[in-house]
């Protein structure tokens, strides 16, 4: 062993390996510092790092073999062995060394003392230069008091409202971040699921009145921590919104100030200094979120609550005006005018407290967009724009605002932008519930039916306990005359929840399309006593007799005697009226559901309008105006023909109707025959009738072919309820709820 060092002395190794040591210590300190600011990632420098490693290696085998010497490198064999030659090589390897320990010192100096290192160390802003989008996650909370989870949210809240304000920079809502909380998912999944490429995650720790926030920015794609800072502060219950402002204040800064270095980060008011109050704003606000009557209800209750506590609370009642008008717009559950005038009072109330509000002006645009899409009468419309332009030049990243405007544009007719509208919403709150089910009703008004139904799905996909995708899904099938497929998802509809609204009337006219009347006359009886339809069934039951006369007067006594039913109830009336022969009533509860038809000759015939036109023209034909009938009915006839013949804004077989009112029998026949080619079986999400009692088809009743046409149509729903009654006898749904998917 002696002489094999005897032998590395010689050769110079152990010389070569102290030298190459400190060179190896010199560049993977300078790659350290360098290769970040050039925007090297951690896997590079590791890379980086086994490289100069390697080179250890090589250096040890050149110096066995190699000896450098005054004449140059030679190999050791050829190396004379005169004392002197010897010694000059070892000093200049003695000289070498002391050099880089030199350098080695040097760079030390540099990098530690003079601050190079901590200035080439990326700050969280100059991070942020280079990303376009970010999902700032709940914090998490570690302690068990009671007021820290409320100071985590605190803090997360504010930390969005401040970053939303910028435009460069897109923010996931609050919406689809809070879906992570307490989620088992990697970050690059939520990264991927979000469409961001930055994650920013938080823990608030408390003791006592010591906090310690922590934040870490992180890479989505490669789960690298990029960036992290702690914040230690003094916390008592007088403070805590002046501090959680601070450090989310101080939080945003950081991020923001190379990506806007001449932006100013906007203060966010302290919401209120009542903690009651903040706590039942943030439960009301996460039960207002899941969009189901009851929990709309709950969060109404959880909002006034908080503003009995502070009468200046301007977002707790920017929240209740938006619940106020969701019950009404979404479930009928509050009368229309009265309430809309209530959420009106709460919006102005709360902008004059807080004029930046960008969620008042929002909900503003909410609320004249219902006001003005009831009739189309009117400039509120014009007001909503104008109120959803405002919102969005307060806080560029609000998905809310964008959704809403898209309502708008869908109410106006201008699609193109209601799509875009919506798909933007859909960026800033991917996983966010109305526009995923509001999106393929679009679709479906252009006619791209297998379209929606695959937006549905994806809708049904992202949020499977949620009901409305199901329903209006449901609708979509039954209106493309898929009336098993439509059965099967009326099931799934009402296990979702039992008060879905519309579900018990579509489940009704199913079966009694099917010809199943006593299951019809069950789903009826099952409805829950707060269903929306469960005050109709005495008039359905009624209908299902055949017994019109009954069904119409006993709907309308229910209608006069509480005048605040929900606005469809009057198309209910009006369409049963309309069968019974009661042309008064008819007319009189159509204007009730769509006043812009007494306009007459001004009046706009459009996908909104056309429906409840035709009928205008069946009731004067009737009346004995043919002149105005057959004027109406050729004004609608362009439009009917514009648009989809299936789906949920199908026409089905209106174009016949229209022919029939015309007298035109041929042409009504084949617009009939052209309907049930195209998949028409069923008129359940359009009229309160089947095509065997439709009131327009009177003269053709006798008519052969029209004979001929429902027996083709009840051959074809004769197959199509087989199918259901096997779903119903082994209990599997699942070849039917399939079929949607399979489109």
């Amino acid at each position: 062993m002696s002489s094999f060092i005897s032998e590395l002395r010689r050769r110079n190794v152990l010389r070569v390996a102290a030298a190459y040591a400190l060179v190896a210590w010199i560049i993977i300190e300078a790659g350290s510092v360098l290769l970040p600011t050039f925007g090297a990632s951690e896997t590079t420098f590791q890379g980086y790092v086994i490289v100069v490693m390697l080179g250890f290696l090589v250096s040890l085998v050149f110096a066995w073999v190699f000896e450098i010497t005054p004449d140059g490198v030679k190999l050791d064999k050829d190396v004379a062995r005169e004392p002197g030659v010897a010694r000059e090589s070892k000093g200049l390897t003695n000289y070498a060394i002391i050099g880089l320990l030199v350098i080695a010192l040097g760079v030390s100096i540099t990098f530690n003392v003079t601050g190079i290192r901590n200035s080439a160390d990326p700050s969280a802003a100059q991070i942020m230069a280079n990303r376009r989008s970010i999902a700032v996650l709940p914090f998490s909370s570690r302690s068990v008091a009671g007021g820290n989870a409320l100071f985590a949210d605190g803090v997360h809240d504010d930390l969005l409202t401040k970053l939303a304000n910028f435009g460069a920079l897109k923010v996931i809502s609050r919406t689809s971040v809070m879906e992570y909380r307490g989620t088992t998912k990697n970050l690059r999944q939520i990264g991927d699921e979000l469409g961001v490429d930055t994650l920013l995650e938080g823990t608030v720790q408390r003791v006592g009145e010591n906090v310690r926030i922590n934040v870490q920015l992180i890479d989505a794609e490669t789960d690298e921590h990029l960036w992290a800072k702690i914040y230690d502060r003094l916390v008592t219950d007088e403070n805590l919104f002046s501090v959680q402002s601070e450090v989310s204040g101080q939080i945003a800064a950081a991020l923001h100030s190379a990506l806007i270095p001449t932006a100013e980060i906007t203060a966010v008011s302290v919401p209120t200094e009542n903690l009651r109050a903040y706590s039942l704003y943030q439960t009301g606000r996460d039960r207002l979120a899941e969009r189901r009557l009851e929990s709309i209800q709950d969060a109404r209750q959880q909002f006034e609550e908080a503003i009995s506590l502070d009468q200046d609370y301007a977002e707790a009642r920017i929240a209740l005006a938006e619940a106020l008008v969701l019950l009404v717009i979404n479930h009928a559950a509050l009368p229309r005018a009265e309430t809309f005038a209530l959420a009106e009072q709460e919006i102005e109330t709360a902008l004059t407290l807080n004029p930046d509000l960008s969620s008042g002006y929002a909900t503003l645009g909410l609320l004249k967009t219902s006001m003005w899409s009831a009739t189309r009468i009117g400039t509120e419309n014009l007001e909503a724009e104008a109120a959803f332009e405002r919102a969005l030049a307060l806080n560029p990243n609000n998905a809310q605002a964008y959704m809403w405007f898209a309502n708008l544009r869908d109410a106006e007719q201008r699609s193109d932008e209601a799509i875009g509208y919506y798909h933007r919403s859909m960026q800033l709150d991917p996983l966010g519930r109305i526009p995923y089910n509001n999106l393929p009703m679009l679709y479906a008004q252009r006619g791209e039916n297998e379209y929606a139904i695959r937006l549905w799905l994806e809708a049904i996909n992202i949020h499977p306990d949620w009901p409305v995708p199901y329903q209006l899904l449901t609708v979509h099938l039954a209106a493309m005359g898929r009336l098993d497929e439509a059965v099967a998802w009326q099931r799934m509809t009402l296990e979702k929840s039992s008060d879905a609204d519309q579900m018990g009337n579509i489940g009704v006219g199913l079966y009694a399309e099917f010809g199943d009347l006593d299951r019809a006359r069950e789903l009826l009886d099952d409805l829950p006593a707060g269903h929306t339809l469960a005050r109709f069934a005495p008039g359905f039951h009624l209908m299902l007799d055949g017994n019109y006369k009954g069904a119409s007067e006993t709907l309308i006594n229910l209608v006069e005697e509480s005048p605040e039913v929900p606005q469809f109830a009057h198309q209910i009336v009006s369409d049963i009226s309309l069968l019974a022969g009661d042309y008064d009533n008819a007319r009189k509860h159509m204007y009730i559901r769509n006043p812009v038809l007494q306009l007459d000759a001004e009046l706009e015939i459009d996908r909104f309008t056309v429906r409840d036109v035709v009928k205008l023209a069946y009731i004067l034909k009737q009346e004995g105006d043919a002149r105005r009938s057959a004027e109406l009915a050729n004004r609608a006839l362009p439009v009917v023909q514009s648009l989809p013949l299936l789906g949920i804004f199908g026409q089905g077989v209106r174009e016949a109707q229209i022919y029939a009112i015309l007298g035109q029998a041929d042409d009504a026949i084949a617009a009939l025959d052209a309907a049930v080619d195209a998949g028409y079986r069923s008129s359940t999400a359009i009229d309160q009738w089947t095509l065997a009692i439709d009131p327009f088809f009177a003269d053709l009743r006798d008519d052969d072919r029209f004979v001929s046409i429902l027996a083709r149509l009840d051959a074809l729903k004769a197959e199509m309820y087989e199918r259901v009654l096997e779903a119903e006898s082994t209990g599997d749904w699942a070849p039917l709820i399939a079929l949607a998917g399979s489109t």
